[in-house]
Protein backbone atom coordinates (compact mmCIF):
# COMPACT_ATOMS: atom_id res chain seq x y z
CA UNK A 1 0.00 0.00 0.00
CA UNK A 2 2.71 2.41 0.44
CA UNK A 3 4.16 1.50 -3.07
CA UNK A 4 0.54 1.89 -3.89
CA UNK A 5 0.81 -1.19 -5.85
CA UNK A 6 -2.75 -2.21 -4.76
CA UNK A 7 -3.86 -1.73 -8.48
CA UNK A 8 -0.93 -4.16 -9.71
CA UNK A 9 -1.77 -6.58 -7.14
CA UNK A 10 -5.85 -7.03 -7.68
CA UNK A 11 -5.46 -7.16 -11.53
CA UNK A 12 -2.55 -10.11 -10.60
CA UNK A 13 -4.97 -12.05 -8.58
CA UNK A 14 -8.06 -10.98 -11.22
CA UNK A 15 -5.66 -13.23 -13.81
CA UNK A 16 -4.51 -15.69 -11.64
CA UNK A 17 -8.92 -16.12 -11.07
CA UNK A 18 -9.65 -16.23 -14.80
CA UNK A 19 -6.29 -19.02 -15.39
CA UNK A 20 -8.32 -21.23 -13.01
CA UNK A 21 -11.80 -20.54 -14.33
CA UNK A 22 -10.14 -21.81 -17.92
CA UNK A 23 -8.49 -24.29 -16.28
CA UNK A 24 -11.88 -25.67 -14.96
CA UNK A 25 -14.00 -24.89 -18.01
CA UNK A 26 -11.32 -26.95 -20.15
CA UNK A 27 -11.39 -30.03 -17.88
CA UNK A 28 -15.30 -30.35 -17.75
CA UNK A 29 -15.66 -30.12 -20.85
CA UNK A 30 -12.23 -32.47 -21.97
CA UNK A 31 -14.77 -34.17 -19.11
CA UNK A 32 -18.00 -34.17 -21.18
CA UNK A 33 -16.68 -34.26 -24.86
CA UNK A 34 -14.85 -38.20 -22.78
CA UNK A 35 -18.45 -39.33 -21.30
CA UNK A 36 -19.91 -38.12 -24.86
CA UNK A 37 -17.93 -40.20 -26.71
CA UNK A 38 -18.05 -43.28 -24.20
CA UNK A 39 -22.02 -42.50 -24.30
CA UNK A 40 -21.95 -42.67 -28.39
CA UNK A 41 -19.93 -45.93 -28.46
CA UNK A 42 -22.03 -47.78 -25.18
CA UNK A 43 -25.04 -46.71 -27.80
CA UNK A 44 -23.52 -47.66 -31.09
CA UNK A 45 -22.57 -51.52 -29.42
CA UNK A 46 -26.10 -51.39 -28.19
CA UNK A 47 -27.09 -50.90 -31.57
CA UNK A 48 -25.46 -53.76 -32.59
CA UNK A 49 -26.88 -56.04 -30.08
CA UNK A 50 -30.33 -54.78 -31.52
CA UNK A 51 -29.66 -55.63 -35.23
CA UNK A 52 -29.18 -58.94 -33.82
CA UNK A 53 -31.60 -59.59 -32.06
CA UNK A 54 -34.20 -58.05 -34.71
CA UNK A 55 -32.72 -60.29 -37.10
CA UNK A 56 -33.36 -63.29 -35.23
CA UNK A 57 -36.82 -62.45 -34.58
CA UNK A 58 -37.21 -61.76 -38.49
CA UNK A 59 -35.95 -65.01 -39.11
CA UNK A 60 -38.51 -66.36 -36.64
CA UNK A 61 -41.61 -64.41 -38.38
CA UNK A 62 -40.48 -65.70 -41.68
CA UNK A 63 -40.58 -69.16 -41.00
CA UNK A 64 -43.83 -68.86 -38.64
CA UNK A 65 -45.64 -67.22 -41.63
CA UNK A 66 -44.39 -69.93 -44.02
CA UNK A 67 -45.38 -72.81 -41.68
CA UNK A 68 -48.88 -70.95 -41.13
CA UNK A 69 -49.54 -70.69 -45.21
CA UNK A 70 -48.29 -74.33 -45.14
CA UNK A 71 -51.40 -75.56 -43.06
CA UNK A 72 -54.00 -72.75 -44.15
CA UNK A 73 -53.47 -74.35 -47.70
CA UNK A 74 -54.41 -77.86 -46.08
CA UNK A 75 -57.38 -75.99 -44.38
CA UNK A 76 -58.55 -74.50 -47.57
CA UNK A 77 -58.23 -77.71 -49.26
CA UNK A 78 -60.57 -79.26 -46.37
CA UNK A 79 -63.32 -77.13 -46.39
CA UNK A 80 -63.38 -77.44 -50.44
CA UNK A 81 -64.19 -80.97 -49.69
CA UNK A 82 -66.74 -80.40 -47.42
CA UNK A 83 -68.39 -78.21 -49.61
CA UNK A 84 -68.28 -80.05 -52.95
CA UNK A 85 -67.17 -83.83 -52.35
CA UNK A 86 -71.02 -84.34 -52.07
CA UNK A 87 -70.16 -88.70 -53.06
CA UNK A 88 -67.61 -88.61 -50.33
CA UNK A 89 -65.10 -89.30 -52.03
CA UNK A 90 -62.17 -87.79 -50.46
CA UNK A 91 -63.22 -88.87 -46.83
CA UNK A 92 -59.94 -90.35 -46.09
CA UNK A 93 -58.04 -87.06 -47.15
CA UNK A 94 -60.51 -85.05 -45.40
CA UNK A 95 -59.87 -87.26 -42.48
CA UNK A 96 -56.19 -86.86 -42.66
CA UNK A 97 -56.26 -83.09 -42.87
CA UNK A 98 -58.34 -83.06 -39.84
CA UNK A 99 -55.76 -84.29 -37.56
CA UNK A 100 -53.27 -81.51 -39.42
CA UNK A 101 -55.69 -79.49 -37.31
CA UNK A 102 -53.47 -79.49 -34.17
CA UNK A 103 -50.22 -77.75 -36.53
CA UNK A 104 -50.25 -74.15 -36.70
CA UNK A 105 -47.11 -71.55 -36.39
CA UNK A 106 -46.58 -70.54 -32.95
CA UNK A 107 -44.38 -67.34 -32.81
CA UNK A 108 -44.18 -66.72 -29.10
CA UNK A 109 -42.02 -63.34 -28.18
CA UNK A 110 -43.30 -62.11 -24.78
CA UNK A 111 -40.13 -59.78 -24.15
CA UNK A 112 -39.58 -57.57 -26.87
CA UNK A 113 -36.31 -55.99 -27.30
CA UNK A 114 -39.10 -52.33 -25.81
CA UNK A 115 -39.59 -54.30 -22.84
CA UNK A 116 -35.61 -55.15 -22.08
CA UNK A 117 -34.58 -51.87 -22.86
CA UNK A 118 -37.19 -50.36 -20.18
CA UNK A 119 -36.58 -53.20 -17.93
CA UNK A 120 -32.37 -52.72 -17.89
CA UNK A 121 -32.80 -48.91 -18.09
CA UNK A 122 -31.20 -48.46 -21.18
CA UNK A 123 -33.77 -46.40 -23.64
CA UNK A 124 -32.16 -43.41 -22.39
CA UNK A 125 -29.22 -45.07 -24.37
CA UNK A 126 -30.93 -44.79 -27.38
CA UNK A 127 -30.68 -40.90 -29.10
CA UNK A 128 -32.77 -41.63 -32.03
CA UNK A 129 -36.68 -41.48 -30.94
CA UNK A 130 -37.63 -43.00 -34.00
CA UNK A 131 -35.91 -46.08 -33.61
CA UNK A 132 -37.54 -45.91 -29.75
CA UNK A 133 -41.20 -45.69 -31.56
CA UNK A 134 -40.27 -48.53 -33.93
CA UNK A 135 -39.15 -50.73 -30.98
CA UNK A 136 -42.44 -49.73 -29.37
CA UNK A 137 -44.90 -50.40 -32.52
CA UNK A 138 -42.74 -53.97 -32.35
CA UNK A 139 -43.57 -54.35 -29.09
CA UNK A 140 -47.40 -54.15 -29.32
CA UNK A 141 -47.20 -56.00 -32.52
CA UNK A 142 -45.91 -59.01 -31.46
CA UNK A 143 -48.30 -59.06 -28.00
CA UNK A 144 -51.11 -58.73 -30.61
CA UNK A 145 -49.47 -61.93 -32.48
CA UNK A 146 -48.74 -63.57 -29.24
CA UNK A 147 -52.91 -63.49 -28.23
CA UNK A 148 -53.54 -63.96 -31.56
CA UNK A 149 -51.85 -67.56 -30.99
CA UNK A 150 -53.08 -68.09 -27.99
CA UNK A 151 -56.33 -68.11 -28.97
CA UNK A 152 -55.73 -70.87 -31.92
CA UNK A 153 -54.43 -73.17 -29.59
CA UNK A 154 -57.74 -72.69 -27.07
CA UNK A 155 -59.68 -73.41 -30.17
CA UNK A 156 -57.25 -76.18 -31.12
CA UNK A 157 -57.79 -77.94 -27.70
CA UNK A 158 -61.54 -77.68 -28.36
CA UNK A 159 -61.44 -79.44 -31.58
CA UNK A 160 -58.82 -82.34 -30.64
CA UNK A 161 -62.04 -84.43 -29.02
CA UNK A 162 -64.04 -84.08 -31.88
CA UNK A 163 -60.77 -85.60 -34.21
CA UNK A 164 -60.83 -88.45 -31.25
CA UNK A 165 -64.13 -89.42 -32.01
CA UNK A 166 -64.19 -89.38 -35.86
CA UNK A 167 -61.26 -90.73 -36.83
CA UNK A 168 -59.59 -93.72 -35.64
CA UNK A 169 -55.65 -92.88 -35.39
CA UNK A 170 -53.68 -96.14 -36.15
CA UNK A 171 -54.78 -97.98 -38.19
CA UNK A 172 -56.41 -94.70 -39.68
CA UNK A 173 -59.36 -95.21 -40.53
CA UNK A 174 -62.43 -92.57 -40.87
CA UNK A 175 -65.05 -93.80 -38.43
CA UNK A 176 -67.70 -91.06 -38.16
CA UNK A 177 -67.70 -89.43 -42.31
CA UNK A 178 -71.07 -87.86 -41.88
CA UNK A 179 -69.58 -85.52 -38.84
CA UNK A 180 -66.07 -84.49 -40.90
CA UNK A 181 -68.60 -83.36 -43.34
CA UNK A 182 -71.27 -81.61 -40.96
CA UNK A 183 -71.08 -78.01 -40.92
CA UNK A 184 -70.27 -78.16 -37.56
CA UNK A 185 -67.15 -79.55 -38.38
CA UNK A 186 -66.65 -77.53 -41.00
CA UNK A 187 -67.37 -74.30 -38.98
CA UNK A 188 -64.40 -75.66 -36.92
CA UNK A 189 -62.12 -75.43 -40.33
CA UNK A 190 -63.74 -72.01 -41.00
CA UNK A 191 -62.38 -70.38 -37.81
CA UNK A 192 -58.93 -71.85 -37.90
CA UNK A 193 -58.71 -70.74 -41.68
CA UNK A 194 -59.95 -66.92 -39.86
CA UNK A 195 -57.52 -67.25 -37.47
CA UNK A 196 -55.24 -68.07 -39.98
CA UNK A 197 -55.02 -65.28 -42.88
CA UNK A 198 -55.20 -62.98 -39.65
CA UNK A 199 -51.82 -64.09 -38.70
CA UNK A 200 -50.77 -64.06 -41.75
CA UNK A 201 -51.37 -60.37 -42.45
CA UNK A 202 -49.18 -59.92 -39.34
CA UNK A 203 -46.43 -62.17 -39.94
CA UNK A 204 -45.89 -59.36 -43.23
CA UNK A 205 -46.60 -56.64 -41.15
CA UNK A 206 -44.38 -57.56 -39.15
CA UNK A 207 -41.74 -58.56 -41.74
CA UNK A 208 -42.02 -55.63 -43.21
CA UNK A 209 -41.75 -53.27 -40.00
CA UNK A 210 -38.49 -55.44 -39.02
CA UNK A 211 -36.30 -54.82 -42.18
CA UNK A 212 -37.28 -51.08 -41.90
CA UNK A 213 -35.93 -51.19 -38.30
CA UNK A 214 -32.56 -53.11 -38.83
CA UNK A 215 -32.23 -51.17 -42.00
CA UNK A 216 -32.68 -47.27 -39.82
CA UNK A 217 -30.25 -49.32 -36.83
CA UNK A 218 -27.60 -50.32 -39.72
CA UNK A 219 -27.65 -46.15 -40.78
CA UNK A 220 -26.96 -45.49 -37.40
CA UNK A 221 -24.24 -47.35 -37.30
CA UNK A 222 -22.52 -45.90 -40.23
Amino acid sequence: MKENKIKKYLLYAIGEIILVVIGILIAVSINNWKNAKNKKVVEQNLYGDLIQELQNDLSDVEGNRQYNSKYLARYAKASNIILHDSLRQLTDTLGIIATELIFFSDFKNEESAYSKLATSGQLELISNKEILMRLQNMGMLYSYINRLEKNQEQYMYSVVPKISEYIQMKPFQVMKPAELYDYKFHNDIEIMIMIGKEKDGLYTQAETDLRNLIKLLKTELN
